[in-house]
């Protein structure tokens, strides 16, 4: 993965703050990633733009996903679960396994 790729395509904008789990009243800038669907957030447009390499490579190190991701910063990725609410949770995946 390029990086600088990765900031050229991204389309950013600016969106309420209450993209992540918490009440925020701030305004956030969100890069989007069009070939994957992943999510940066920041406080201004670069950071949103660095966050979408994080989101990009947690994605990239986890080919079992098949949900896109999103990261406010590095430690901060999560999966975008709440995006396709029709497909299965891991809770959901993993009982399918066991006998009942």
């Amino acid at each position: 993965m390029d990086p600088d790729a990765v900031f050229e395509r991204a389309d950013v904008s600016r969106r309420p703050g209450d993209l992540l789990p918490g009440p925020s009243e701030e305004t956030s800038w969100v890069a989007r990633d069009p070939e994957t669907d992943c999510q940066g957030v920041g406080d201004f447009e670069q950071a949103a733009r660095a966050n979408l390499v994080y989101a990009i490579s947690a994605y990239r190190d986890a080919p079992e996903s098949d949900v896109p991701y999103i990261s406010s910063g590095k430690g901060r990725t999560h999966e975008m679960r709440w995006v396709d609410d029709d497909r299965p949770t891991l809770a959901e995946r993993l009982r399918g396994f066991l006998p009942f």
